[in-house]
């Protein structure tokens, strides 16, 4: 390479004040080996403004130029920059928005919730008496602290009498949570013991992948569990889902009218063994928190 004379920094020209370390600016006075891009007037200030650019050693003693001129820093240029970066931050806004809502509408077909289940929220959960507020807020407490919470005891066995509310805080709970972009399945258990029966007739899924699906979401929520009439097969199923969740330390809440020790009667085959349907429920104990619910059923008011 020539001479090695960079050009005088006092010059107007915007690659004069530019960093020279390895660098090479095309109004330098040079011989080059090849002759360096045009320079490009600024559209805003007339300006010309020059190309930068570095010896690269496995290019010899030719030079890679960057094909974009450095910016100009009058101030028109300089808005017209900060005016695409706030559009271009905009647009990523908007695209990540986009994203979410899509995510948000797959996480609630993947849900398994249906009708009324969806339009369950925290806000249109009424709190007529101190016990349903208790509820309420116990209920927002969890969905609110859902991704910091412990592994023990981090699930809620909701139990109450039929109409009081027991499967909207549930569904409330779903809706807040894939709000925020977190899988959930929400279904009673009728409907999850369905669909892995449903299996054995299809072969676009398998049983094993259905049920791992079960024991792996973040939050599974099994609604109405000991209204099912119980059988070896079904309460084997259930089993295989908590225990899995269990040892995983998955989140999982109940809903029931059921005490846990008349659930353990409600899960047992006539004439049947109890022993799954014991160990379901001790299974729950150790994962659930009692969330009891008290009141007039809704359904009455």
């Amino acid at each position: 390479m020539a001479t090695n004379h960079q050009a005088d920094p006092a010059t107007s020209s915007p690659a004069s004040q530019q960093p020279s370390d390895g660098w090479f600016y095309s109004n330098e006075e040079r011989d080059w080996p090849e002759p360096p891009p045009e320079p490009v007037p600024c559209e805003y200030c007339g300006k010309l403004r020059y190309h930068k650019g570095k010896e690269l050693s496995n290019m010899g003693d030719r030079i890679f130029w960057i094909p974009t001129a450095i910016p100009c820093n009058c101030p028109g240029a300089v808005e017209a920059r900060e005016k695409e970066r706030l559009e271009r931050e905009q647009e990523e806004k908007r695209k990540a928005e986009d994203e979410i809502r899509r995510r948000v509408s797959r996480l609630r077909c993947d849900s398994g919730m249906r009708g009324r289940f969806l339009e369950r929220t925290f806000s249109n959960y009424l709190t007529p008496d101190e016990r349903t507020a208790k509820a309420k807020e116990t209920a927002i407490r969890y969905a609110q602290n859902f991704d910091n919470m412990s592994q023990k005891k981090n699930g809620l066995f909701i139990l109450g009498d039929i109409g009081v509310g027991k499967t909207h805080l549930a569904a409330a709970i779903a809706n807040d949570l894939i709000q925020r972009g977190r899988p959930v399945i929400c279904m009673t258990m009728i409907d999850m013991l369905a669909r892995i029966k449903a299996t054995y007739d299809k072969r676009e899924i398998s049983e094993g992948e259905i049920l791992r699906v079960y024991e792996t979401v973040p939050l599974l929520i099994i609604d109405d569990m000991g209204k099912e009439p119980p059988t070896d097969w079904g309460v084997s199923k259930i089993y295989t889902i908590i225990n899995a969740r269990y040892e995983g330390y998955k989140p999982t809440i109940v809903t029931s009218n059921y005490t846990d020790t008349e659930l353990e009667k409600r899960l047992t085959p006539q004439n049947g063994d109890d022993m799954t349907a014991r160990a379901t429920v001790d299974r729950l104990r150790e994962m659930c928190e009692a969330l009891v619910m008290e009141g007039q059923s809704w359904r009455s008011r």
